[in-house]
């Protein structure tokens, strides 16, 4: 810790120059370097703030990692550091990045549960740069979620349904099937229901085989599942479902 400190409290002019907007993405050797002037004396009020709360000495490591890992994550610089970014930075193995990571979340910024739905929502629409595996026809989605705080949330979702979240081959990689995927959205946006509903329908629409499962006595879940479960030869047009429904949340 002493060296995180030391590195932290370098010269003046080394955080006057940061001010003056390197903004250069990636890892770097000196801490200091990834905050600007002002971030680092926030740091340092911070800091002394929380030191000071307790007897000059008692506060554990631990809480010391957690407060100085949490100061690091909000300069801009750190902004978008992956875990592989943050294992490089600190000399730690991956695995105590994603633990820092999700404890420090929830001591300091616990993330709002449907935020989180939203936010891999978005990360669904944008398979290239999320790491997303899921194609028209697929059974399953694959999801890379490098943020522990994403992957507690959908955890929760899932296991509220009365369901299991699948990680056989990755303990980073989530691995649901569609029904599961479209199950969550539907629980839990019920302001959204009629825009589901749409989206729903439009794709139903399409192909004549899908359209005597739509039934207004059903959930929109009921119905899509019904589908899923009888025609496996249409799964590549219901799998389009999911796209429309995490369009709509990601909107």
């Amino acid at each position: 810790m002493n060296d995180v400190l030391n590195k932290l409290t370098t010269t003046r002019k080394q955080a006057e120059n940061n001010e003056a907007g390197d903004d250069a993405g990636g890892a770097t050797d000196d801490l200091s370097a990834l905050l600007t002037k002002r971030e680092l004396e926030s740091f340092a009020t911070t800091f002394i703030g929380a030191v000071s709360q307790q007897a000059f000495g008692s506060l554990p490591k631990r809480e010391l990692d957690l407060l100085i890992f949490h100061q690091l994550t909000k300069a801009k610089k750190c902004k978008d550091f992956t875990t592989y970014d943050w294992a490089n930075l600190l000399r730690i193995s991956e695995g105590r990045v994603r633990t820092l990571r999700a404890d420090a979340s929830l001591r300091f910024e616990k993330m709002d549960h449907k935020d989180a739905l939203v936010e891999i929502a978005k990360k669904f629409g944008h398979p290239e740069k999320t790491g997303v595996e899921f194609s028209k026809g697929s059974e399953r989605v694959k999801m890379l979620l490098d943020e522990p705080a994403l992957q507690r949330e959908f955890e929760y979702a899932i296991r509220k349904l009365g369901r299991i979240p699948d990680y056989t081959f990755n303990r980073n990689v989530l691995d649901v099937p569609v029904t599961t995927f479209v199950a969550v959205f539907l629980a839990n946006f019920p302001d959204h229901q009629e825009a589901f509903a749409k989206a729903f329908k439009k794709i139903m629409d399409q192909d004549k085989d899908l359209q005597p499962f739509l039934d207004q006595n059903k959930s929109l879940g009921e119905q899509f599942e019904a589908a899923w479960a009888k025609h496996k030869g249409k799964r590549e047009a219901l799998t389009e479902v999911a796209t429309g429904i995490a369009a709509v949340i990601a909107a």
